[in-house]
């Protein structure tokens, strides 16, 4: 654990006029691996935010504005992208997948999918929905982003978040007791399957699959062993509302890395992560602390933690298959925090956890890439990794796409 203190710690204090080359040979404030560098693949994308890459090499992405998703290519293959073809069923959405001919979008109020196989040049036009009218809420108050994956067995996985900070009976700018039971849990903070119709034609079935989790976007799984994982987002405004520390609020609750399995129950608003250097463990959250009848040690707990406020947004497998990347493992992007005031943001980075030869968390993360500018200054969203070393990350925030790839910069 001290190493992963080490490394974030060097992020952190990373002087601001440090720089490295991209991959074009020009100065940039963008650090990716030894031994590889990091361009633009596109510039004034729209709000991107989880992604993939086609079977056909097409990259694309979810964002967070109508239609709903892009598709790019790099057709001269200079490492940049140059058709840009925005589709989708008009509304914005955040999570996007593929599965077996089938392109899958979480919109913030439902699920669609377009045939799309993988010698296709691209989807079709029509779209299906599997599942319409998930809770969306008051914008900036419920969560409205989505997360989605896929199993091989053809189940669809979606999170759907909170609608509250930690399901408190008063608003979010006041300290109070949580309701009890949360009635968040009956429709969101969890997960739900939706499984394929019994008859061509017929409805999804949509049942909860894993609850108390407050905001599981990033999700994935794991081709190689069929594992789902999801890193979780923790609440806000524990300063604030309850008189922590400044500096404890800053890194409290955790952010977790779990490992979703049916009917578990990770504990959300009930319970919260408590992140340690050493390990993270679940405690009771002080909206709580009086309400008789919850142990936090009966509820499914984390594989592993991250500091408060990192806010984790998107995940990429990649199982002992791959070639030319880090392997296997977790690619996770966070996507950074302003709920750490006063002290200064954090968490701007994508991050790799190894696995074991289980399919289990070993060792410690690593950085993959980090920026050492101002504060904010990369908001990574997405992640996708290619079988030939190709790593795209997504920044919605500034609306690019950037692409870490397994060689040094050019010489200039």
């Amino acid at each position: 654990m001290l190493m992963r203190l080490l490394l974030v710690l060097a992020v952190a204090v990373a002087p601001l006029a440090a720089q490295s080359r991209d991959c074009d040979g020009y100065f940039t404030s963008l650090m990716p691996p030894p031994g590889s560098c990091v361009r633009r693949f596109a510039d004034s994308v729209g709000p991107v935010r989880q992604i993939i890459v086609h079977p056909g090499g097409q990259v694309v992405a979810a964002l967070d504005e109508a239609p709903g998703l892009v598709r790019l290519s790099d057709l001269d293959h200079d490492g940049h992208a140059d058709r840009i073809v925005r589709f989708g069923p008009g509304q914005g959405g955040s999570g996007v997948a593929w599965r077996a001919g089938w392109l899958y979008f979480a919109s913030d109020s439902g699920v669609i999918r377009y045939r799309w196989p993988a010698t296709a040049e691209a989807p079709d036009s029509a779209g299906e929905w599997l599942v319409r009218d998930l809770p969306v809420g008051e914008y900036e108050r419920a969560i409205t982003v989505k997360g989605i994956a896929v199993g091989a067995d053809g189940h669809v996985y979606v999170s759907v978040g909170s609608e509250t900070n930690n399901c408190q009976i008063k608003n979010e700018d006041s300290a109070s007791v949580g309701r009890f039971p949360c009635p968040d849990l009956s429709r969101r903070a969890g997960i739900w399957r939706l499984s394929p119709p019994a008859a061509p034609g017929g409805p999804w079935a949509m049942e909860r699959y894993a609850t108390g989790l407050r905001n599981a976007a990033a999700l994935a799984i794991d081709p190689a062993t069929g594992r789902l994982w999801a890193v979780t987002q923790g609440r806000d405004h524990l300063h604030r509302l309850w008189g922590w520390d400044d500096s404890v609020s800053a890194n409290q609750p955790a952010e977790m890395l779990e490992q979703i399995v049916q009917n578990g129950d990770y504990g959300w608003p009930y319970c919260q992560g408590e992140w340690t250097r050493r390990i993270t463990m679940l405690v009771r959250a002080p909206e709580y602390a009086s309400q008789p009848g919850i142990d936090c040690t009966l509820k499914t707990l984390p594989v592993m933690g991250f500091a408060g406020h990192w806010t984790p947004m998107g995940m990429a497998v990649v199982n002992s298959t791959m070639e030319g990347v880090p392997h296997p493992g977790l690619y996770i992007a966070f996507h950074g925090s302003t709920t750490r005031a006063p002290l200064p943001e954090d968490g701007h980075f994508v991050v790799f956890v190894p696995l074991d030869t289980n399919g289990r968390p070993s060792g410690e993360f690593r950085i993959l890439l980090h920026s050492t500018a101002a504060p904010g200054s990369l908001r990574p969203a997405g992640v996708a990794v290619t079988i030939d070393g190709y790593i795209y990350v997504t920044d919605d925030e500034h609306r690019r796409i950037y692409r870490i790839e397994p060689h040094g910069p050019q010489k200039r």
